[in-house]
């Protein structure tokens, strides 16, 4: 899930995000601005194909717009669709739990849609809990494992920040681009940016005060 992690940061996530904020300012932007141009690299090479058959195929989701995919979502799914019918082998694990109680699921909702793409249900699984793109992962990684080969798609501004938090948690999917092309959109560019920078920034932390709690959550 991406989209609207800001809205689950808690206290410690604050204390992060006040700490990286204190490093942007103290580097005058440097730090967020490097973040930023690993984002671009990222997003510009990444690959609509995984280099080899998945045994799964990852979706991460996103915030629905009225009950509905958002567009960005529905750019993961309909490449999630094309890979499914390419690799027949593979199952289908849609990422991402409700918006609100008594709401459909952003993984409940992906699979309609994959189903309507003609995919078999017995292929799809679901996931329906997590609130974020950390806990789409760990989540991910309790239910299934680290086994692979697996492909991990989303959209490609979010893909640099996704390798980082799985490689965290000993996770290395194949990262697929959602989108056939990079569109450079600025707002979103500096944004994702920032997450990337206070992550990374949140994790040196955890590991400077050696804090456990923070560190379950990363690792």
């Amino acid at each position: 899930m991406s989209g609207r992690e800001g809205s689950f940061i808690g206290r410690d996530g604050a204390i992060t995000l006040v700490a990286a904020m204190a490093v942007a300012v103290l580097t005058a932007g440097l730090a967020p601005a490097v973040a930023t141009a690993a984002v671009v690299r990222r997003a510009w090479r990444a690959p609509v194909l995984p280099d080899t058959a998945p045994r799964r195929i990852l979706v991460l989701g996103h915030r629905l717009e009225a009950g509905a995919p958002s567009a960005a979502f529905e750019q993961r799914l309909a490449r999630a669709a094309m890979l499914a019918h390419r690799f027949p082998q593979a199952r289908v694990v849609l990422l991402g739990g409700r918006g609100a109680p008594g709401l459909p699921s952003e993984a409940e909702v992906g699979r309609d849609r994959l189903l309507a793409h003609g995919l078999d249900p017995a292929r799809i699984m679901l996931e329906t809990e997590s609130r974020h793109t950390l806990e789409n992962l760990h989540n991910h990684r309790a239910l299934h494992g680290t086994a692979g080969p697996e492909a991990l798609i989303t959209s490609r501004f979010h893909l640099y920040r996704v390798q980082l938090m799985a490689s965290g948690l000993g996770l290395a999917p194949m990262l697929v681009a959602a989108e056939d092309r990079l569109r450079v959109e600025p707002v979103r560019l500096l944004a994702e940016g920032f997450r990337v920078h206070w992550y990374v920034t949140g994790r040196l932390l955890a590991r400077a005060l050696r804090r456990r709690a923070w560190l379950a959550r990363i690792t």
